[in-house]
């Protein structure tokens, strides 16, 4: 098998109170992600975020720049990219991508794209109390088929590879359709993104993996899979993905706690790289992460 992909999502949304060692201010993010990079990580995820709260920063584009400029000063290979928020226009949604990538001390060349839209609603279902069953943060994630189109050209204008953050079936088919179109260009990386704590898309299994990719996707495309689970089936699913060819996602952003354990982001990563190790399977650095981003699986 080629070698493992590994991205770790740093921060999110998480709080504090959900994990203590989630990095926050620029200062957190900075040592976490170079520690995390050292760890095995070859992608970096984060979201800027209000330091005084749980606020997301849209665009964020200096608290971005901050951060990954201090990043570039010791590592400057690691793939490091934002998170977006809603804008009025597509220009405005994806304006910190381009300054990000105009700016000589970061070259930003990664990204992600979500081609759809999900009701991203959690629910606090594990209660064990039934009347205690609600409904938590609730908003609608939508990305239009011009906004995708948008973000297409700022990637190739810029050299940007980025991944498909797919929730459900009509996610790959939009891939797939733009595919056709020529918007979009062989290899196809699949972020497979299922979750517990939502309604949206599949349960969470091997199954629902395997439908999202091989039982839609033609034999003659390529494209490579990566597993971004939520959850307490993370880690199982981590290492279905690791066993099978695909690569992993993960991190407290993701998941506060590993299999019950409030761990670091690093201790998350060890545990991706030991998952790994007894597969006999290699970690793919920064390098050999853009080279395959670049060339069909073999």
């Amino acid at each position: 098998m080629e070698p493992l992909i590994i991205e770790c999502s740093l921060n999110e949304q998480v709080t504090k109170a959900q994990n203590p060692h989630v990095p926050i201010s620029q200062d957190e993010l900075v040592a976490d992600a170079l520690a995390c990079a050292a760890a095995g990580a070859s992608i970096l995820h984060f979201h800027a975020r209000d330091p005084d709260g749980d606020g997301l920063l849209h665009p964020g584009t200096e608290f971005y720049r901050g951060v990954m400029r201090e990043i570039r000063q010791t590592n400057p290979d690691v793939l490091l990219y934002p998170t977006y928020g809603a804008s009025p226009t597509p220009e405005e949604r994806f304006s910190h991508l381009v300054a990000l990538a105009e700016d000589p001390e970061i070259r930003l060349d990664f990204a992600t794209i979500d081609p759809g839209a999900v009701n991203y609603g959690d629910f606090n279902w594990r209660e064990e109390d039934a009347s205690k069953k609600s409904l938590g943060w609730d908003f609608v994630l939508s990305v239009s088929h011009t906004e995708v189109e948008y973000f297409f050209e700022v990637a190739r204008e810029h050299g940007i590879r980025f991944s498909y953050t797919v929730r459900e079936l009509g996610h790959v088919r939009h891939v797939l359709a733009y595919r056709e179109m020529g918007w979009a260009n062989d290899p196809l990386f699949f972020k497979v993104t299922l979750s517990e704590n939502h309604a949206w898309g599949i349960a969470p299994s091997e199954e629902a993996i395997r439908i999202l990719t091989e039982a839609i996707i033609p034999s003659q495309v390529a494209y490579r899979w990566m597993t971004y689970v939520e959850g307490e089936c993370h880690a199982a699913l981590s290492r279905f993905a690791v066993e099978q060819g695909g690569h992993v996602r993960t991190g407290i952003g993701d998941n506060p706690l590993f299999e019950g354990e409030c761990l670091t982001n690093v201790e998350q990563i060890e545990r991706i790289v030991a998952m790994a190790d007894h597969s006999g399977r290699s970690i793919a650095d920064p390098k050999t992460t853009r080279e395959m981003l670049m060339t069909n699986p073999s």
